[in-house]
């Protein structure tokens, strides 16, 4: 049914008064076009719709041209007027943040439940945005949630029903009291000693048939005794083969950037040497900023016909003086991240190859007569390096008016690229270029958590 242009227009004089939204009128001689910005379109989207439906007016919604969003429809009976259409735009994003990571773990894993228990599935993003149940129990872990993850997570729920929905799941475990997630980082950490959960196995939550007691029974008497009698290659043994007969699933969740969402599981079998090989990767592209106006970060792709791993290696902390961190990139990904390769590993990797490798940034200079001091020592690395890296400068007298340029200006980065150049000094001293290569794909094995000391899990992304 259509509405009339004045019963449209104080319509949208209503909604031009929600507070925090940005307007643009793009209307033309044959119909009316609006778009709404704000920074949680859904809310405003419910907001205009809400306003309609107070004033009985007919709408659809409906994605059109120009955007995935769900844009408000109406037919409009006027002369040569005949449809009024709102788009929703999104504002400024809200950078993540741990708690942000938090809920968007905890909204993914009540779809799980909702379609491996349930049984529910969607044909749409919007029909899944219909279903008031499923929109209840997102927003009750995650109010505020934007459209973007509401299509990641139907993205997410396709992989997982096609994956999983023939296996019988009581659980689906993300954190809290009782979790089975709280008792394997409290194992890991008291009985084998290891700082992170996420350094052995990055699973985000789990899928479990049973109770969490049987799980946890099993795990019990499988590393019973006093501390350091037992290994983690025997907790991963057994949970191997849980995770083999579809009792204890760990799920990693990456935020889905393709059309699709990607299933991967790692090291749900022991890894044979001709598996361990095809993440050997011979072609190695290294870049490390060391211009006027050089980045934070150095850049390291390690690929064999193509395919492999993205390296970014730089500071913690992008503000202030930090120790570095390795994360990697699956090549043809998109946006998801590999992880994190710990530092202490990849320091104890240089060492087991004969290099040393100070990972403290206090070892390093931070000020610009610290480094005037020690300049012989950081050219000699530059020397060494500069034919088989990308530097972006030719010589040691360039890069030392560039690194002491850097430390009036941004001593934490000029500190940071220091660090890095002695990181980059050691692996390609290392010989013969074979253990090189080694020691990359040791690495990449660290940041991925693939191999038998890593935890079974498999990664949605």
């Amino acid at each position: 049914m259509a509405t009339s242009l004045g019963d449209f227009a104080l319509a949208l004089d209503e909604i031009e008064k929600i507070s925090g939204i940005e307007v643009t009128d793009e209307s033309t001689s044959r119909s009316k076009r609006y778009k709404l910005k704000a920074d949680d379109r859904m809310e405003l989207a419910s907001k205009v719709n809400g306003i309609l439906d107070a004033k009985r007016i007919k709408y659809s919604s409906k994605v059109v041209a120009g955007s995935s969003f769900p844009s408000t429809i109406m037919a409009i009976n006027g002369q040569k007027i005949k449809q009024a259409v709102i788009q929703f735009k999104p504002g400024k994003k809200k950078a993540a943040n741990a708690i942000t990571t938090a809920m968007q773990e905890k909204a993914s894993t009540f779809v799980f439940e909702r379609v491996l228990k349930d049984n529910v599935t969607w044909p749409s993003v919007q029909a899944m945005m219909e279903d008031k149940t499923t929109m209840d129990g997102i927003k009750n872990v995650y109010p505020s949630v934007e459209y973007e993850w509401m299509e990641v997570f139907w993205k997410q729920h396709v992989k997982m029903f096609k994956e999983f929905s023939n296996s019988q799941w009581h659980i689906f475990d993300h954190s809290g009291s009782g979790s089975f997630m709280d008792y394997i980082t409290n194992v890991i950490v008291q009985k084998f000693g290891i700082s992170k959960k996420d350094n052995w196995d990055p699973a985000d939550m789990w899928l479990i048939r049973g109770s969490i007691k049987s799980i946890t029974d099993v795990i019990d008497a499988t590393i019973d005794g006093p501390k350091g009698s037992q290994t983690i290659e025997e907790l991963n043994t057994v949970m191997r083969s849980m995770y083999q007969q579809r009792k204890l699933v760990g799920v990693s969740l990456k935020k889905v950037s393709g059309k699709q969402a990607k299933w991967e599981e790692f090291n749900v079998k022991e890894l044979t040497l001709s598996e361990m090989d095809d993440y050997n990767f011979p072609d190695i592209e290294t870049k490390i900023s060391l211009t006027e106006d050089m980045t934070q970060d150095s850049v390291v792709k390690l690929t064999k016909k193509g395919k492999g791993y993205k390296f970014q290696i730089k500071g913690n902390n992008s503000t202030g003086f930090s120790n570095l961190k390795w994360e990697a990139t699956q090549i043809g990904a998109g946006a998801a991240r590999g992880g994190k390769a710990q530092v202490d590993m990849v320091v104890a990797l240089l060492n087991d190859a004969g290099k040393r490798f100070d990972k403290a940034n206090g070892s390093y200079p931070k000020t610009r007569e610290e480094y005037v001091q020690r300049k012989n020592e950081f050219e000699s690395m530059f020397d060494r390096i500069r034919t088989k890296v990308d530097t972006g400068i030719s010589n040691k007298d360039e890069f030392s008016k560039n690194i002491e340029g850097t430390f009036l200006d941004r001593p934490h980065v000029a500190n940071s690229k220091l660090i890095q150049l002695a990181f980059l000094d050691a692996v390609y001293s290392i010989s013969p270029k074979k253990k090189q290569e080694e020691v990359w794909t040791d690495i990449v094995f660290l940041a991925i958590k693939k191999g038998n000391k890593f935890g079974p899990f498999g990664k949605l992304y």
